[in-house]
C-alpha cells in the first residue's frame, strides 16, 4: 500500500498482553500438571522438575498446589484438598498444615513448625515487594479468616486467630485525591496472643505479647502486652498483674490431674483400654503404649522406662534427664520446662493434641 512517495507498513505482530504484570489468581497450568498426582509422585515431581526442597512424609491433597520460585517444605507437612499456596518465597516448618480449600498468595510466606491453617482461610491482596505473611511456631488460624498481607502481617509463636477474623494491612477504595483516606501499614501480632472469633484488626495495629482481644472487637492502634481489650474500637479493661492471674502450685496440679482424667475418659470413649498404675498403659489396635505421670514433687526418673514410653512431667526436666531420655528413645511432654520430644509415639502425639485444648503448646526438641 502506497501513500504519496511513502509506504504504509503494518506493524509486526506482537503478543497480546492483557496486563503488564501477570496476575494469576489460580495456577491453572500448575494444577493441570501436578494437581492430580498422588503424594509420592508429587514429592518426586516437585523435587525433580521444580527444585523444591521437600522433607519426608509430606502430604499433598488432590487438587492442591504449591507454586513458588524458592520453596522449602519440612518433614510431616500436610497441604489439604484443593488448597493453594503460592508466592516467590515459601517456607513451611515441620508438622504444619494448610487446610482444605484454603488459599494463600503472598510474595513471601513463612510458616513455622506445628502451625495450623484450617479450612477456607484466605490470605492475599494487592502485592508489593515487601508483602509478607509470617506465622510463628504452634500457631493456628481458624476457618473462614481473611488476612491481607499487602504490607507485612507477622503473627508470633503460640498465637491463635479465631474463625471469621479480618486482618488488613491496607485500607483503600475511594479516591485519595478527593480527600479520602488511604492506608498501607504493617500489622504485628505478638506471641501468645488470642483473637477469638470475628475480630477485625486494622492497618498499622500492634498487639503485644500475651494479650487477648474480645470477640467481635475492632483493633485500631496499639494494644500493650498482657492486656485484655474489648469493644469497637478495642479498649484495655485489664492488664498485668491482674491479667493473666497465674495459679499457684496446688491449683496447677489440680488442673493437670483434671486434664489427664478427661484425656483418659476421651480415650475410653474411643475404645482405648486404659490401665492405671505407676506406669499407665493404653491399649489400642493390638499395641500397648505406656505413660509415666511425673508430678511436680516427683523424684528421679525410674530406670524402668523403655523406648517409645512417654513421660508427662509437671516439673522441669533437667538437662541431664533430657539427655538420658533422648538416648533411650523415650518421648516426653515437659509442662513446666515447656518442651517436648522431637518425635513421639501415637500416645505422645494424641496427648499433646489433647492438652492443646487447654492452651498448652510445647516446642519440639531440636
Amino acid at each position: 500500500m502506497r501513500h504519496g512517495r511513502g509506504i504504509l507498513r503494518r506493524p509486526p505482530t506482537e503478543p497480546v498482553l492483557t496486563s503488564l504484570v501477570p496476575r494469576a489468581r489460580l495456577p491453572i497450568a500448575h494444577l493441570l500438571l501436578f494437581g492430580w498426582m498422588p503424594g509420592p509422585l508429587r514429592r518426586f515431581a516437585y523435587r525433580t522438575f521444580l527444585g523444591y526442597r521437600i522433607g519426608a512424609r509430606v502430604k499433598f491433597g488432590m487438587g492442591s498446589a504449591v507454586v513458588g520460585r524458592d520453596v522449602r517444605i519440612d518433614d510431616d507437612v500436610e497441604i489439604g484438598l484443593l488448597a493453594v499456596v503460592q508466592g516467590r518465597h515459601i517456607s513451611i516448618g515441620r508438622h504444619s498444615s494448610v487446610g482444605t480449600m484454603s488459599y494463600l498468595s503472598c510474595e513471601r510466606i513463612e510458616i513455622g513448625e506445628d502451625a495450623r491453617i484450617r479450612e477456607q482461610v484466605f490470605v492475599g491482596g494487592p502485592a508489593l515487594p515487601e508483602s509478607l505473611f509470617k506465622l510463628g511456631d504452634r500457631t493456628i488460624v481458624l476457618q473462614n479468616t481473611n488476612i491481607n498481607p499487602t504490607k507485612p502481617v507477622v503473627i508470633g509463636d503460640d498465637s491463635g486467630i479465631g474463625g471469621h477474623c479480618l486482618i488488613f494491612s491496607h485500607g483503600a477504595w475511594l479516591n485519595q485525591l478527593d480527600g479520602y483516606p488511604v492506608t498501607y501499614e504493617p500489622v504485628t501480632i505478638g506471641k501468645s496472643v488470642w483473637l477469638p472469633w470475628r475480630v477485625f484488626v486494622m492497618p498499622g495495629s500492634t498487639i503485644g505479647d500475651g494479650s487477648v482481644i474480645g470477640a467481635n472487637s475492632l483493633v485500631a492502634g496499639d494494644i500493650p502486652p498482657y492486656s485484655l481489650a474489648v469493644g469497637t474500637p478495642a479498649k484495655v479493661i485489664r492488664s498485668a498483674p491482674q491479667f493473666p492471674r497465674v495459679p499457684d502450685a496446688a491449683a496447677r496440679a489440680a488442673m493437670v490431674a483434671e486434664m489427664l482424667a478427661e484425656f483418659e475418659r476421651y480415650l475410653a470413649y474411643e475404645d482405648v483400654r486404659v490401665t492405671a498404675g505407676e506406669m499407665r498403659e493404653y491399649r489400642a489396635a493390638g499395641k500397648v503404649f505406656r505413660l509415666l505421670h511425673l508430678k511436680a514433687d516427683g523424684g528421679a526418673l525410674p530406670t524402668a522406662l523403655r523406648a517409645r514410653d512417654t513421660v508427662l512431667s509437671e516439673r522441669a526436666l533437667a538437662d541431664a534427664e533430657l539427655v538420658t531420655l533422648r538416648r533411650a528413645g523415650v518421648h516426653w511432654l515437659d509442662l513446666a520446662g515447656r518442651s517436648r520430644s522431637r518425635a513421639g509415639s501415637p500416645l505422645t502425639e494424641e496427648l499433646a493434641l489433647f492438652v492443646g485444648r487447654y492452651g498448652i503448646r510445647l516446642p519440639r526438641d531440636r
